[in-house]
């Protein structure tokens, strides 16, 4: 799935334990040269430099319109060309919601849904122009496919972010244009390891079984970022693939079923 030649942009890559970042240095590893947004994104641009690709960092707010044009030409204008757009910058805060306040409901859905919107459209407009096709990567969440508690905004914009890909797909295949999604799990970021989130994560833990037996980390969706950004998926588009250890599944089944003790040896005695 070598990637050499191709140019990537990963929004939200700043945080260490982050999607993002673990996403940009599995594309700079393949041979892609990396550019970043996020507050502390340089750090990230240092390491991928040290890859051996070239980097651009710029922490801006990706729900600015005037903004994100900016740094899409910026990048256009370094790199020469744009091929693949990770849109990935996410912000999650969790409240009942009866407690939800309307700033946080906009600021959710401006984050996690318009700044995929107009990363999207800017970056398709750039490739268009190219007219060498690209690959674009929607970051969506389990939380598309099913609602929790004290996330009401936060399963809305995963969700929207799941019909932005499919439209998308819809409209840029035309312009041999990809455009999919990965939907993790609960994946180990600094995100699930706020105060406030503990709680419900610990709940989820106990009420729902991983059928892989552990959480994730963002290490664990590289391949199929990966997959997805590179040649080996251009029949693929419009398409949602849930790396979650199998819980969404494991969610649908009987409560006796997935709390059942089977013996290690259930295969065999079959």
């Amino acid at each position: 799935m070598t990637l050499t030649g191709k140019v990537a942009i990963v929004t939200g890559a700043g945080s260490r334990r982050g999607i993002g970042r673990a996403i940009a240095l599995g594309l700079a590893r393949e041979g892609a040269d990396v550019a970043v947004t996020e507050w502390a994104g340089e750090g990230v641009a240092d390491e991928i430099r040290a890859l051996g690709r070239r980097s651009l960092a710029a922490a801006i707010d990706v729900a600015d319109a005037p903004a994100v044009r900016q740094f899409v030409a910026a990048v256009a204008r370094e790199f020469g060309h744009i091929d693949i757009l990770v849109n990935n910058a996410g912000f999650c805060e969790f409240v009942p919601f009866l407690d939800l306040t309307e700033d946080l409901w906009d600021r959710t859905l401006a984050v996690n849904l318009k700044g995929f919107f107009l990363f999207g459209q800017c970056v398709a407009r750039q490739m268009v122009l190219q007219g060498r096709g690209g690959k674009i990567l929607n970051i969506s969440s389990q939380a598309a496919e099913a609602a929790g508690e004290e996330k009401v905004h936060y399963c809305v914009s995963k969700a929207g972010v799941k019909m932005l890909t499919q439209g998308m797909a819809l409209e840029l295949a035309r312009h041999r244009i990809q455009v999919n999604a990965i939907a993790p799990g609960t994946i180990d970021t600094e995100i699930v390891r706020q105060p406030n989130i503990q709680a419900l994560v610990e709940r989820e833990r106990q009420h729902s079984t991983i059928p892989l037996g552990r959480m994730g980390t963002a290490a664990d969706l590289v391949g199929a970022a990966l997959f997805l950004c590179s040649p080996a998926s251009d029949y693929v588009t419009g398409a949602a693939l849930l790396v979650d250890g199998g819980m969404l599944s494991g969610s649908l089944l009987p409560e006796e079923f997935r709390t059942a003790n089977f013996p290690k040896d259930l295969g065999q005695s079959i």
